[in-house]
């Protein structure tokens, strides 16, 4: 198993995590309920929300992801839906509306 991702929140790693299992890597969220000991131990190290893979093979194809999942996240324009013509934020992949891959 490999670190690949260290998050701030749990809901971070398990976003993630579900993004690298759809692109076939398998991977699985650690430390997800560690926040309570956060003081007692260096929190960067081991409280924190962690994912891992399961396999070396995948770390180049997870750092790709990792890094369109970051890229997303700084989109600031929107997107109108070919299904629909809705808007939707730039980092959406799927419309608001009616739920179509933008």
């Amino acid at each position: 198993m490999i670190r690949i991702y260290i998050a701030r929140q749990r809901y971070d790693a398990w976003l993630v995590a579900d993004r690298l299992n759809q692109a076939g890597i398998r991977a699985h969220v650690f430390n997800q309920h560690a926040s309570s000991i956060v003081g007692d131990v260096p929190c960067d190290h081991v409280a924190q929300p962690q994912v891992w893979i399961e396999r070396e093979i995948d770390r180049e194809r997870a750092q790709i992801v990792l890094r369109d999942i970051e890229a997303a996240g700084h989109r600031a324009d929107s997107v109108a839906c070919a299904s629909c013509g809705e808007e939707s934020p730039g980092n959406f992949d799927l419309c608001w509306k009616c739920g179509a891959t933008l």
